[in-house]
């Protein structure tokens, strides 16, 4: 298991944070592994606000200007009551 940042799905927001009520803020990115953050999240749902957003994994959208389509005005004409 790697405790990299950039392969990590769990990502805190800079700083040192509290996860348990009346416990010392001692967890950050380089002493939190990715199970370890699933447990917390399960016991203290509050603390999903300390973790940054995560982009998708699914990849970028590219659009092409080619996939665009105009519209004619004969092509507005279609679909409405007449």
């Amino acid at each position: 298991m790697t405790n990299d940042v950039i392969t990590k799905k769990y990502i805190l927001k800079p700083g040192v944070h509290q996860f348990v009520p009346s416990s010392a803020a001692i967890h950050n990115n380089e002493n939190l592994s990715d199970e370890e953050a699933v447990w917390y999240l399960q016991r203290y749902p509050h603390i999903e606000a300390l973790f940054a957003p995560q982009p998708p994994k699914v990849g970028v959208i590219i659009q092409s200007k080619n996939t665009r389509k105009s519209m004619t005005n004969e092509d507005s004409n279609k679909g409405g009551s007449k």
